[in-house]
């Protein structure tokens, strides 16, 4: 009995040990791409912003629910070029324009996007395959642009080999163009591998991040000239399915502050608060 009891131990041991082994191995996170496969995404995102400007105070809350496809297309000189699209699309606002109001938008769905990524996720281009007509109300906008969604899909993985416990910071500038406005965000993000575990039956690592960034932006609407300058602060969970490479799942949150200041026949100045929730799940 002690003899068997005794082995039992030993082959835990060994066993524990050979699973310290294989999670402990370095290996090189690489994002994958095949020809005509698709996968699925449902993403749920809740905004709440306030802005104080001209001694009063306002308050939006939006909601938005989409479901993406995303679909690999070809590889060229080393890059992924995949199809996306929105396939449906719910958004919910209160604010002092639009109160308690469900709406679709129904020009987005369907419409497919290129998206060039490397392997490392860094997106290098997004363009829209399909055109999109301008908005019934142009002072709301898109209230979901494909384009600049899809853009923000892919988190960025290192270009070393990485296991459980190692680090790594992404630091690099992006500099986005929207609305009229360009965008300059300076991040300073720590990425840590946690662990290696299952997520919703795929084998995942599953990847913290915490930081913060500060964005610096200029340019024009409705006659004014505009500039933002602000902070943010983020933090969340990706998990990442290395062997099959894709993502299972990312969660984030984000808090931000920024002044922003017009000029031309109506200047102003004002600031903004957001706070934004956001996940991301595979769902086929």
């Amino acid at each position: 009995m002690v003899r068997s009891l005794s082995r039992l131990i030993f082959i835990l041991i060994i066993s524990t040990l050979f699973v310290t082994f294989v999670f402990a191995q370095s290996e090189q996170l690489r994002y994958q791409s095949e020809k005509g496969v698709a996968h699925q995404y449902k993403i749920k995102s809740d905004i709440k912003q306030k802005m104080q400007m001209m001694g009063q105070e306002f308050t939006s809350l939006i909601s938005n629910a989409i479901d993406l496809s995303l679909e690999g297309n070809d590889v060229k000189d080393g890059q992924l070029i995949f199809i996306g699209k929105i396939e449906k699309n719910l958004s919910k606002i209160d604010s002092p324009m639009m109160k308690d109001t469900a709406m679709v938008s129904k020009d987005v769905n369907g419409k497919r996007v290129q998206i060039v990524v490397t392997p490392l996720g860094k997106t290098l281009k997004t363009v829209a395959l399909d055109s999109i007509p301008p908005p019934a109300n142009p002072m709301m906008g898109n209230i979901i642009n494909p384009t600049d969604m899809m853009r923000r899909l892919f988190v960025e993985v290192p270009e070393k080999a990485v296991a459980v416990g190692d680090t790594w910071k992404h630091t690099r500038p992006d500099t986005t163009n929207t609305q009229g406005m360009k965008i300059i965000s300076k991040p300073s993000i720590t990425y840590k591998i946690a662990s290696a575990e299952m997520k919703d039956g795929y084998d995942c690592l599953k990847i913290t991040f915490e930081g913060t960034a500060s964005q610096y932006g200029t340019g024009s609407r409705q006659g004014m000239e505009l500039v933002i300058d602000g902070t943010s602060k983020s933090k969340g969970t990706v998990y990442f399915a290395s062997k099959l490479g894709i993502l299972v799942s990312v969660e984030t949150s984000n808090t931000s502050d920024t002044n922003i200041s017009g000029t031309g026949e109506q200047m102003f100045s004002g600031t903004q608060s957001v706070t934004a929730n956001s996940k991301m799940v595979l769902v086929k």
